[in-house]
């Protein structure tokens, strides 16, 4: 995907090299804002059960961004770009532990009932969070966007009855509204409302537990964005 993208902005370029401005634009940003999200965690083995959570919590990142404008194409379509946006820096999603007592009777043996306790820890970071977006200027001020999210999201698990879950890449969508005050020397700035929607997944214990597997519902939330960038 990313060669793809990479591909595309230097055809656009190519393009867009007759005209005295290049039409691009790269900047940094940063954001402040809430996501909620719920989690389950689930054994197919009744005496097990399953557990969820909901949370919510503050969500902050720096993140870098490059644009290329369409002005080349005709009437209303002059108007888009498309832009690729990174976050610069790991996120760290904190962790989660539970205690669970296991029963260790024996009947067939006649021995009396043991509860054992087990303590699991998963702790989990996102090392990858990019957006494919286009933008459509309604004003020389005002505009809005809509993208294709992807978040590559890594776990670490400390668990006593063994095994390991997989990491996982979320797909989601965003769509902004923003203004845009470019100056003559060509820096501007930027403030955006961001509306976030991630899809969840399931992922199933690879290792001796086969029987748990942990859900992540839908990830949602808004973002207040703040850029500053230059344009060529």
């Amino acid at each position: 995907m990313k060669k793809l993208i990479i591909a595309i902005f230097m055809l656009i370029g190519t393009i867009s090299m007759v005209s005295a401005e290049l039409g691009v634009k790269v900047g940094v940003s940063a954001q402040l804002g809430e996501l909620e999200a719920k989690g389950t965690e689930k054994s197919t083995d009744t005496a097990r059960g399953s557990a969820s959570k909901t949370a919510k919590g503050l969500f902050a990142a720096g993140t870098y961004f490059i644009e290329k404008d369409l002005s080349f194409l005709p009437g209303p379509f002059g108007r888009l770009s498309v832009g690729y946006d990174n976050i610069a820096h790991d996120l760290n999603l904190g962790s989660a532990t539970n205690v669970r007592k296991s029963d260790l009777t024996s009947k067939a043996q006649g021995q009396l009932g043991v509860n054992e306790t087990h303590t699991n820890e998963v702790r989990a970071s996102i090392d990858g969070f990019e957006t494919i977006y286009a933008t459509l200027n309604i004003t020389d001020w005002l505009y809005v966007k809509a993208g294709n999210v992807t978040v590559d999201v890594t776990t670490k698990e400390k668990l006593e009855a063994g095994g390991s879950y997989d990491n996982v890449s979320l797909d989601g969508s965003v769509v902004a509204i923003g203004y845009h005050n470019q100056f003559d020397s060509g820096l501007f700035l930027r403030v955006e409302y961001n509306d976030l929607n991630i899809d969840g997944a399931t992922l199933n214990n690879k290792g001796t537990d086969t029987k748990r597997s942990v859900t992540l519902g839908d990830v949602s939330g808004n973002t207040t964005k703040i850029s500053i960038g230059k344009a060529f």
